[in-house]
């Protein structure tokens, strides 16, 4: 299915019509000004299941990195990509848990994707030969075997709660362990197992020879290893012995990853070589290949994961499961059941994406500012900020002309149904969560403060995610790190998480278009400032010695 010139109806997968398609005509008109009547226009188009999902090396994300460039061309923008065009391709390889993939455990062959799934793609493929298991205790507590006891064993490893967020592993300790088995399964993300399943794309196959080698099992496999229940054990505890092989495969990408680069060229011909970057990123996570009922899933979601892929899945309570169906007995008076099976992407990141289009539209047909505005739509974010890293390390510009970078992610979410702060309160229009915008220059923090105070509804700054050693690692989660490793002053903006992060049903109808706008505006000032400014914002620190080090929350 291809977007085109006329309206054409889309289906989902299986040829089943999803929640929210409709009809589309991809050429209708915008206009100078930024809108919500154009935003919700062009985020109508590339949030569609056409898209598919836009996974990076999908022919979604190829559709909707075409519609970016065909917009930049419109606008009059150059190109600043390779070879004269907008475009610049990104290396991409499907991952995905190899389905040979073998457990075998006192004569017991255990069942791949039901009781375990390989769960680390850097590391190299393992064969198992008589392993012997062993319970390394609970993640979180200071009761863990240590790296002797751990070494060459299979090492069982309860979650302290059900939530990855926070969840680590010490290579330290487990870094001469067979393999890590965490006991997870049954509850990690219907959207994780089907990425580890199905494939992910990553920009390089190669392996890490000290990268831990993990499996999610599920709490009835991890009875068959250790031969009891982990609740009736103790750290150091020895079970059975085990043996197999596990690891991924690659692919290539059907269809090439690619950034959209473009510049909008300053009016100060003194000026113009240097440039403001305004980002954000036209990949999602694709779709299932199981349809799920869209208003069934909303209801559970709004109950038991507020915070949609960032919540842990749980069994509800009685009380919360007549709450879910007290939610959803409201839905079915409007709807009737719906399946979906495409992750669109709306507000993650459709809504930055068309956001800096608007911002594109309304500077090219406005007053010109003196610096450049290079506008750079990434791929691969979801992969680990794939396609930014790409573009910062191999520049289609001389990176030391970026005095500035913006980045936007998930800008469309406030409303009082939705959750943003670490899902604890409800939506308002002006919550706004900043990361980076002091960390290497005040001044260029300053001057988003500046554009703020200036707005009709200035925005409430959330600032928590932003302090040094933050356990949810924001600063270094969003795709203005790769420009920050650089020594360029940069900040990402977000609403915050909700319940239809990365869900089938994160689509434009739920978009809260003026504030989002309101956002987009925010954006186009503080840019015009800096850009119209004397001088570049100075850097008040260095800048970092290695920027391919780790990075420091």
């Amino acid at each position: 299915m291809r977007l085109s010139s006329t309206s054409i109806v889309l289906l989902c997968a299986g040829g089943i019509a999803c929640a929210g398609s409709r009809q589309l005509s991809p050429t209708s008109a915008t206009v100078a000004a930024i809108t919500t009547t154009d935003l919700q226009h062009r985020l109508e188009i590339i949030a569609d299941d056409s898209m598919m999902g836009r996974e990076s090396g999908s022919e979604g994300d190829f559709k909707t990195a075409e519609y970016v460039a065909a917009e930049f061309r419109r606008l009059g923008l150059e190109p600043a990509g390779e070879n004269g065009t907008y475009f610049q391709t990104v290396p991409f390889w499907t991952t995905a848990a190899d389905p040979g993939s073998q457990l075998q455990v006192s004569g017991t062959m255990l069942k791949f994707g039901r009781d375990f799934l390989p769960g680390s793609p850097v590391a190299a493929p393992r064969q198992l030969a008589d392993a012997e298991v062993v319970y390394g205790g609970a993640l979180g507590s200071d009761a863990l075997i240590g790296g002797d006891q751990a070494a060459d064993r299979i090492v069982v490893l309860t979650p302290r709660d059900n939530s990855l967020r926070g969840l680590r592993l010490d290579p330290a300790r487990f870094g001469r362990a067979k393999a890590v088995a965490i006991v997870m399964l049954d509850n990690l993300p219907p959207e994780m197992v089907a990425r580890l399943r199905d494939g992910r794309p990553v920009a390089d196959t190669s392996t890490n020879p000290g990268a831990m080698p993990i499996l999610w099992i599920s709490r009835s496999a991890a009875t068959t290893l250790l031969g009891a229940a982990t609740e009736t054990m103790t750290q150091g505890t020895t079970g059975r012995r085990a043996n197999g092989s596990f690891g991924f495969v690659h692919t290539p990408v059907r269809f090439p990853a690619r950034n959209v680069v473009a510049i909008l060229r300053g009016s100060d011909p003194v000026l113009r070589g240097e440039y403001i970057s305004l980002t954000a990123h036209n990949d999602h996570v694709g779709f299932d290949h199981a349809p799920v009922d869209h208003d069934s899933l909303r209801a559970f979601n709004r109950v038991i994961r507020p915070m949609g892929a960032d919540s842990p899945l749980r069994e509800p309570t009685s009380a919360e499961w007549t709450r879910i169906h007290a939610i959803l007995d409201s839905l079915r008076r409007v709807h009737k059941p719906r399946l979906d099976s495409i992750r669109n992407g709306a507000d993650d990141d459709g809504t930055g994406t068309v956001s800096i289009l608007e911002i594109a539209e309304a500077m090219s047909l406005g007053a010109r500012p003196r610096r450049s505005i290079l506008f750079v739509s990434h791929t691969g974010e979801e992969a680990g900020l794939l396609g930014s890293r790409w573009f910062t390390d191999h520049p289609t510009v001389p990176l030391d002309s970026v005095v500035a970078e913006i980045d936007e992610d998930m800008i469309g979410r406030a409303l009082p149904t939705d959750f943003p702060h670490d899902g604890t309160g409800a939506g308002s229009p002006t919550y706004l969560e900043v990361v980076g915008a002091k960390r290497l220059s005040r001044q260029f923090g300053e001057a988003l403060d500046s554009a703020n105070a200036h707005q009709p509804v200035p925005f409430v700054f959330n600032l928590e995610y932003d302090q040094p050693g933050h356990p949810l690692q924001y600063y270094c989660r969003a795709d203005h790190y790769s420009y920050a490793r650089y020594g360029i002053p940069s900040l990402a903006l977000s609403r915050g998480e909700h319940l239809d992060y990365h869900q089938v049903t994160d689509e434009a109808q739920y978009i809260d278009y003026p504030d989002m706008l309101r956002v987009s505006k925010l954006v186009y000032d503080t840019a015009m400032l800096l850009a119209n400014a004397p001088s570049r914002p100075a850097l008040d620190v260095p800048k970092p010695a290695d920027p391919h080090g780790q990075c420091r929350q």
